[in-house]
């Protein structure tokens, strides 16, 4: 991996600002962050100027930019640096050359991928400049036999839905020095490319686990049924969560078979949808660091008969997923394909001129968005566990004739 993308402080301290709880404090950290970034970035085009040796340039991360990137990104500088840049930027983004390559966003989302595996399992979608996606709402069977009608194609149809992408907009701003300017192209791309993908990475995992759907995508551990009652303040409710305490295979299998079927219920003329077997066979389970340490890892961990120990030993196929927004005694185990995330940006502009904020002196600032939505397909896909009173694994044995018995692993 380059070492521009390893860049592990900087996202704790973009992840600290988001965090930050005073205002003053969370422009300082991002000040400091920002600039250690310019700094960097900096430092590796000086010594690139020095020594012309783009093996410098690939070692760290840079990319080699198309002609159309090239292209976009001296638009770019040249509308900053005019006397008037922000009406230089409008005039810029509206015009054709003022689209931003589609490579550079599917560039950004393939980083993400890498880095964050949560991504690489659920239904995630690089929409680019979509604004609207066709989604299998998964609520009928949409092959029949029988004759083509009027009713059938209207099931057909009822069978598919539109998710609007550009209902959620997840923004970041941007503060570049006007001297950076002079670094050209590919410099100023890394340093863009790095705000957007640390920025929607923030963002973005948070969402898929707890996001409450209000102005964000709903997450995984939020309850969506039908009829469930919906805030316009504080959004989807949390599911309840299932206490377990084993994963013995008759708690398991119990467990699992709630995704088993599609969600159902019946609709105001008194019709019934849903109740469909669905067929899988695996799931995937996510938990935090912690807690997978302290409850998954004793509970899923044997001591083979050659004397080694085996982890993750479920008694149906499962993969662990460790992700941090997963609050300490939980765990959430889904259908990941179930879960559909759809990012993209707009074609009027992924980066605006903005005179909203201003943290670096002689610096002009920028507005990163990209646009998102993601849901499960139903409730059911997805379960909500309460992991705080998990033991450690134990093995069964059973002698015929008398009572099962219990061995600490």
């Amino acid at each position: 991996m380059a070492i521009l993308n390893k860049d592990i402080k900087f996202k704790e301290e973009i992840t600290k600002f988001l965090e930050a709880e005073d205002k003053d404090q969370a422009v300082t950290i991002l000040n400091d962050a920002l600039e250690a970034k310019m700094q960097k970035i900096k430092e590796d085009a000086l010594e690139y100027q020095q020594t012309q040796d783009k093996s410098i340039l690939a070692d760290r991360g840079y990319r080699q930019l198309t002609t159309a990137e090239e292209k976009w990104y001296k638009g770019f500088i040249e509308a900053s640096r005019s006397p008037r840049p922000e009406q230089s930027f409008a005039n810029f983004i509206k015009s054709p050359e003022g689209i931003m390559p589609e490579t550079v966003i599917t560039d950004v989302y393939k980083d993400l991928l890498e880095e964050h595996p949560l991504l690489t399992k659920i239904n995630f979608v690089n929409a680019k400049y979509m604004t609207k996606w066709i989604l299998n709402d998964h609520t009928i069977d949409t092959a029949v036999w029988g004759k083509l009608n009027t009713a059938i194609t209207k099931e057909l149809t009822s069978a598919f839905k539109e998710v609007d992408i550009t209902q959620n907009k997840l923004s970041a701003f941007a503060s570049v020095p006007n001297d950076m300017l002079d670094l050209g192209p590919t410099f100023i791309d890394a340093y863009v490319r790095t705000i957007m993908k640390d920025a929607i990475a923030c963002g973005l995992e948070k969402a898929i686990v707890s996001g409450n759907g209000l102005d964000c995508p709903v997450g995984l551990d939020r309850d969506i049924h039908k009829g469930v009652s919906y805030s316009t303040s504080t959004g989807y409710p949390q599911k309840s969560a299932i206490k377990i305490t084993d994963f013995s295979p008759k708690t398991y299998g119990n467990l699992i078979s709630k995704m088993a079927k599609t969600e159902e219920y019946t609709d105001d003329n008194s019709k019934k949808h849903g109740g469909r077997t669905r067929k899988f066979g695996s799931v995937l389970m996510i938990v935090n660091q912690v807690d997978y340490l302290t409850k998954i890892m004793p509970a899923t961990t044997l001591l083979n008969t050659n004397g080694a120990y085996v982890k993750d030993v479920f008694p149906f196929p499962t993969e662990v997923v460790i992700s941090n927004e997963v609050e300490t005694g939980k765990a959430i185990v889904c259908l990941p394909n179930e879960y559909f995330m759809a990012m993209g940006g707009a074609k009027e502009g992924v980066i605006e001129y903005s005179k909203d904020f201003q943290f670096l002196d002689d610096a002009t600032t920028y507005k990163i968005k990209t646009y998102g939505n993601g849901k499960c397909t139903d409730n059911t896909c997805s379960l909500l566990l309460d992991i705080s009173g998990l033991e450690e694994a134990v093995i069964y044995t059973k002698v015929k004739g008398t009572v099962a018995t219990k061995e600490q692993a």
